[in-house]
């Protein structure tokens, strides 16, 4: 025999790592056989010190943390806006001067408007009353202006006439001190408390029919009460109030008794002091914006006048503490409210769709608490599934107990890997609540392989030995799925942009890691302790005999299992180098499923007329998997990320068509502000402002509200002011800004400290322009995108925008696509470089990539053709794709390779025999657990669901029909294994 080896160096590390890999697991069954128990408690013990953490479980439900990409620019600024927004206010070195004309409105608003005459010069009197009530621009100042009735005022005199009517009951008492030391406790809570308007048949609203009617029912809603936990809650308990008041007030929806009066007659949209456009209108040319009150405008002429809308908005500030108590009775609260709208609904004729600023958040939330009570059924599921599948009247064929344990072998990693995520302070997010389902789906795949090579083995050989063979043979596959499957979801977690895709990928890696060792670990010292009393039963004749836990019962020691276990640790007391886990004897007798799969189907798969019929379906399943994948799109909407039934579905389609679409007002900040005393330098900002204005979709000139301009007019007023000197003069600025008309730029504008006078002060400002038109989201990506570049074209501005649709939607639309390809292009290349390491067999590498391809197509192409899109959750599900097609490929590939017949067909066969059962155990019991999920109307759950019956139909497919036949047709020659090879050269 010739001193050189007669393999490659491919073949030679191929056998060592092969025989090291076998030689390994061998001697870690050996060991498990002996301690059993110890490695039984072992995992019991960590899984009680990991329990504790679950304590720590916190819910993420902040759609910009979770949804918007990592690289998106949207992050940037966001970022930018605090920035701009920790910049303070600045003042001008002296103090304000104070207002002297204390305004009192008490008695304007008790005018007969109803026959008020709106000549000119009645409504110069008025307009500078109205233009207060109809600042809609900015709620916190109308909120403060003490709008009241003469019904009002005489019911405050009848209770101050009448101190029993003032004094508060026990009730409100205690509930204010409770709020009062809520407050320093929890902190406050702030939210707007929002209703859409909209007829049923989409009618105008502007009508006094229906703004009469709707301001009667505002002041309706106000009285509603509702109780919690035996305690009486009102709108007073949450409503946000003025300094020194007890009391709610209704002025943030005042606007709509005074449109009442002004729509009933048409001559008020002729006065030339009052313009009523769109989105801001100007009494007596001073901007007010409205267009955060009406959607679904209709205008005419170049001033957009309006003459009808057809959703409207009414809503209320709410602030109150974030304790429980108080969380809790709002909830309520506005549960309560719901009905109230509901029920003035038919009556009316008109919608009421509840919405506010949390209103994503709790629809999150729902979905969480809807899908994680569907675990139990899933768990049921599967057991059921897993006791029937291995069902046998043969009393040591018969393993339904010991299959059971490995479903609580997975619940175990779950408890580890959700305790010590949440320890370590990772939250939990709704994509994150599928996880549970997948892992229980794939975890008890290694449990089939391990029990179904245990059935293959000789019975007379010893327990010990027994589960060193079992591991031999399938610790190696497991070992290869398992590292296959952490390292895709480990891939995903770095590749994924979406944050919530990539918790989702990085908990499951961490899940699929825990449940490996859970299953060489607790479940195979399991099979071990079956093992001792395998001729009676194993677990279950244990079980029905003694009508207790198995756990339990499989830790008591008889004498004739101590005896039995000591003559084993006799018997292999032998070197473990002598023995070869290579070769080993088999069982005459296997299970009815495994002899079928050797003598029916594999025989029948092999056939030439089979073989054909088989791939002329696969040449129309590629068909229609590339048809699929040329039609998937990208659609980002919010509809994904609620439940189907869920009330904000309404919200979001009326948003789609009028609110999203008729009035968008992105902030543009500019955080460089030019010197606007220099003549070119305002020439060059309104420049880029003029811009702006006059894209496709840009309302123009009429909505832009930019302080400039208005500080421009103001400077107007004095002739011989000169502008170089001037224009930053804090005096000026002071009288602007103090003026009621302008406050609400006030907040827009950022003032420097210590500049000399004269020179410029501002630190930086925004301002505001609107767009309509914009009634897709692919028109509103590409409008992004056309602001974005018209500014960056001025970067001596250091410009940014703010404020923009729904930010964790926009800027996933053009990056997806890309980003979907890098992952699943890399996944797919670092799955076939793995698959390479613990299998270096060319032939089997190629075949495997191969099917890794073919499946993801054809989960691609499926969603598709089932109505998803190509959004961040179909991506996370496509990399969750890959992971779950290698554990089917790979079974078939590592087991042909490791099979020790000559001819292909007779290795397809010894492969069937040996995983063909398993496989279809595995595939069955994914879908068995996961069953549940097409209960669950959302579709981000619904997408998950598809996904897992795509792979395991395609896969199985694959698996046991495409793979074993070209395996047949690739290899059709006599192949003598390498191991055999190597065994026949040293002779």
């Amino acid at each position: 025999m010739s001193s050189s080896s007669p393999f490659s160096p491919l073949q030679n590390y191929g056998k060592l790592l092969e025989d090291g890999m076998v030689r390994l697991f061998y001697n870690y069954g050996l060991l498990v056989g002996k301690y059993p128990k110890r490695f039984l408690w072992g995992s019991i013990i960590f899984t009680l010190m990991c329990a504790p953490g679950l304590l720590k479980l916190d819910v993420n439900l902040d759609l910009y943390r979770l949804f918007v990409p990592t690289d998106a620019p949207v992050r940037i600024e966001f970022e930018r806006q605090k920035e701009f927004n920790a910049i303070p206010l600045g003042d001008f070195n002296e103090p304000a001067k104070t207002n002297r004309v204390k305004r009192h409105v008490d008695k304007e608003w008790s005018w007969d408007l109803d026959n008020f005459d709106f000549n000119p010069g009645t409504v110069r009197k008025t307009a500078k009353r109205l233009q207060r009530a109809l600042d809609f621009s900015d709620f916190d100042k109308l909120h403060k202006l003490n709008f009241t009735t003469p019904n009002s005022e005489r019911s405050r005199r009848e209770i101050q006439q009448d101190p029993a009517k003032s004094k508060m009951n026990a009730a409100k008492k205690e509930k204010r001190a409770q709020a009062h030391n809520d407050r320093r406790v929890y902190g406050l809570k702030h939210d707007i408390l929002r209703f859409y308007v909209v007829h049923k048949d989409f009618d105008n609203l502007l009508q006094s029919k229906y703004l009469g009617l709707l301001w009667k029912y505002t002041n309706e809603m106000m009285e509603t009460t509702a109780v919690d936990d035996g305690i009486k809650w009102e709108l007073e308990d949450f409503c946000r109030k003025d300094a020194k008041e007890t009391k709610c007030n209704n002025n943030l929806n005042v606007w709509l008794k005074h449109a009442d009066v002004l729509f009933k007659d048409g001559k008020i949209r002729n006065n030339p002091n009052l313009q009523l456009s769109y989105p801001v209108m100007y009494l007596f040319n001073r901007p007010k914006d409205i267009g955060n009150v009406i959607y679904g405008v209709d205008v005419v002429g170049e001033k957009n006048e309006i003459i009808g809308a057809r959703v409207l908005t009414v809503h209320w500030f709410i602030t109150f503490p974030k304790s429980p108590k108080f969380n809790n009775a709002y909830m309520t609260f506005r549960e309560k409210l719901n009905k109230f709208w509901e029920s003035k609904q038919e009556e009316s004729g008109l919608t009421f769709i509840p919405h506010n600023e949390r209103a994503m958040d709790d629809e999150m939330l729902k979905i969480i608490w809807t899908v994680v009570p569907f675990a139990l059924p899933s768990i049921l599921f599967l057991t059921l599934f897993v006791i029937f599948s291995n069902w046998s009247r043969k009393k040591e064929k018969n393993k339904p107990v010991e299959m059971w344990m490995g479903v609580i072998a997975v619940c175990l990693a779950l408890i580890q890997t959700f305790g010590i995520f949440f320890l370590c302070g990772i939250k939990f997010n709704p994509v994150t609540s599928t996880m549970p389902f997948l892992v229980l789906a794939i975890g008890v795949d290694d449990d089939f392989l391990m029990m179904g090579a245990w059935r293959e083995l000789d019975p007379k050989l010893s327990v010990r030995r027994r589960i060193a063979l079992v591991m031999a043979d399938a610790g190696a596959s497991i070992t290869v799925t398992s590292f296959t499957n952490f390292f895709c979801f480990a891939l995903g977690y770095f590749l994924c942009s979406t944050p919530a895709v990539a918790e989702f990928c990085l908990i499951t890696a961490a899940g699929v890691l825990l449940d490996y060792i859970m299953q060489i670990t607790f479940y195979a010292a399991i099979i071990a302790l079956s093992g001792q009393n395998e001729k009676n039963g194993g677990l279950s004749a244990c079980y029905y005999k003694n009508c207790q836990c198995c756990l339990g019962c499989i830790m008591e020691k008889d004498e004739g299992t101590v005896a039995r276990q000591e003559e084993e640790v006799r018997e292999d007391s032998i070197d473990s180098d002598e023995i070869d886990p290579n070769h080993h004897g088999k069982s005459t007798s296997i299970p009815y499923m495994h002899r079928w799969f050797r003598d029916v189907y594999s025989p029948w798969i092999l056939r030439a007329d089979v073989k054909i019929v088989s791939w002329l379906l696969f040449v129309a399943y590629v068909i229609g998997s590339l048809y699929g994948c040329c039609i998937l799109k990208v659609d980002i909407s919010p509809v994904k990320y609620i439940r189907d039934n869920s009330p904000i579905q309404t919200f979001v389609k009326l948003a789609d068509k009028y609110i999203w679409a008729d009035n968008v007002m992105p902030s543009f900040h500019v955080m460089n502000p030019p010197d606007l005393r220099d003549s070119g330098q305002r020439a060059k900002f309104n420049e880029m402002v003029f811009r702006l204005e006059h894209t496709n979709f840009s309302i123009g000139r009429v909505s832009t509200n930019l302080w400039i301009w208005q500080y421009q007019n103001f400077l107007n007023d004095f002739p011989n002011l000169d502008y170089s000197k001037d224009f930053y003069n804090k005096e000026y600025m002071r009288d602007f800004f103090n003026q009621m008309d302008y406050q609400q730029y006030r907040d827009k504008v950022k003032i420097l400290p210590n500049i000399s006078a004269g020179e410029p002060c501002l630190a930086a400002f925004s301002f505001q322009t609107s767009f309509y038109g914009l009634n897709s989201w692919d028109l509103r990506q590409a409008e992004l995108f056309h602001w974005r570049d018209i500014i960056a074209e001025y970067p001596e501005f250091d410009m940014f925008l703010a404020g923009i649709f729904s930010p964790f939607l926009i800027d996933q639309r053009r990056t997806i696509a890309p980003s979907t390809m890098q992952t699943v292009g890399c996944a797919l290349l670092v799955m076939s470089l793995i698959s390479f390491f613990f299998l270096p067999d060319a032939q089997s590498v190629f075949l495997m990539t191969w099917s890794l391809l073919s499946i993801s197509m054809g989960v691609c192409g499926g969603l598709a053709l089932l109505g998803s899109d190509l959004d961040s959750v179909s991506m996370g599900c496509i990399v969750m794709a890959i992971g779950l097609a290698v554990d089917y490929s790979i079974h078939i590939c590592y087991r042909y390779h490791r099979s020790e017949e000559r001819r292909a067909n007779d290795k397809v066969k010894d492969t069937l025999t040996s995983v063909g059962w398993p496989v279809c155990q595995a595939v069955g019991s994914t879908l068995s657990a996961t069953i549940v999920l097409v209960f669950v109307p959302a579709y981000l759950i619904r997408v998950f669901f598809q996904t897992v019956y795509l792979v395991c139909i395609i896969g199985l497919a694959h698996s046991l029909v495409l793979l074993p036949q070209l395996i047949s047709m690739l290899d059709p020659c006599e192949r003598v294994p390498l191991r055999l090879r190597a065994h026949e050269s040293k002779q």
